[in-house]
């Protein structure tokens, strides 16, 4: 269910704390950036899946992490999710034709 279609605080809040991106980090997650073709790329539908309804819930339960997306016009750009881990270095996951529920998964058990 979109954010858009609740109509209270009180269910806003509720969607933002449930689901499989409702939780913590890692600590050493310092950013999390998510690129990804807004045109001609069908191997894009979970990114742009995951940017909308899963990237909020992270949003929310990690307020402490900067979150960048980077929108590209170019139909060649492969979509991606890079990690930071502060100074312990960086992960960039492949995730074309991934469900968006796998890219949480993914997140959530990368390691520097």
């Amino acid at each position: 269910m979109s954010l858009r279609m609740l109509k209270s605080a009180r269910e806003i809040v509720a969607h933002l704390n449930t689901g499989v991106s409702a939780q913590k980090l890692s600590p050493e997650v310092s950013k999390i950036a998510l690129t990804y073709a807004f045109k001609g790329k069908t191997e894009c539908a979970g990114a742009k899946h995951f940017l909308h309804e899963n990237l909020p819930r992270m949003q929310y339960n990690n307020p402490t992490v900067e979150f960048l997306v980077e929108k590209s016009a170019d139909a060649a750009t492969k979509p991606t999710v890079t990690i930071h881990f502060g100074d312990r270095g960086t992960i960039v996951i492949d995730i074309p034709n991934t469900h968006s529920d796998s890219i949480c998964q993914q997140v959530f058990d990368a390691k520097p």
